[in-house]
């Protein structure tokens, strides 16, 4: 059984274009697995890489993908997950906040992208990528309504990551 996801069944669920799929891959934010099977889609993506994909989506409606290069590095050299799916992200205007939970319940608040202290004019604007499970249940939905994803397939190959957790 497969448990992995085709490019095309990853690009109805992310919402997302080949373009995107290929930047992230070339630029290591989200790279697929190569199939080298016979019978087989060439590229395999993962369940966390659909979730990881339309995270970025949500976060790139306010912020450049340079935006987005700048907090992964700064996870990576940090010795932080570099997985944007699972934080909380805030954007105001240039600058990404991370507000990191703490275990005392007093959320730790990180800068993570942003201009050097450069002050910002215009328009507020502030965005938080949604908690891991709306993110769940909006691929879910998409699967369910999608015309490409075979839903039933869909719903072993998710039920069969959740069993490995």
């Amino acid at each position: 059984m497969m448990e992995r996801f085709t490019r095309q069944e990853t690009l109805v669920l992310t919402r997302s274009s080949p373009g995107r799929l290929s930047y992230l891959a070339r630029t290591g934010i989200v790279v697929p697995q190569k199939s080298h099977l016979p019978n087989q889609a060439n590229l395999l993506y993962t369940w966390d890489q659909v979730l990881e994909i339309r995270a970025i989506n949500l976060l790139r409606q306010k912020a450049s993908f340079q935006t987005i290069r700048k907090i992964v590095n700064f996870l990576e050299s940090y010795g932080f997950d570099k997985k944007l799916r699972d934080k909380h992200l805030v954007v105001l205007h240039d600058e990404v906040d991370w507000v990191m939970p703490d275990s005392a319940e007093i959320p730790r608040i990180l800068r993570v992208a942003g201009k050097n202290s450069q002050k910002t004019e215009g328009q507020f604007l502030l965005m938080a990528i949604p908690p891991l499970a709306d993110l769940i249940k909006d691929v879910w939905e998409t699967a369910r309504t999608s015309k490409v994803i075979d839903f039933e397939s869909f719903k072993k190959r998710v039920n069969a990551h959740s069993d490995q957790e």
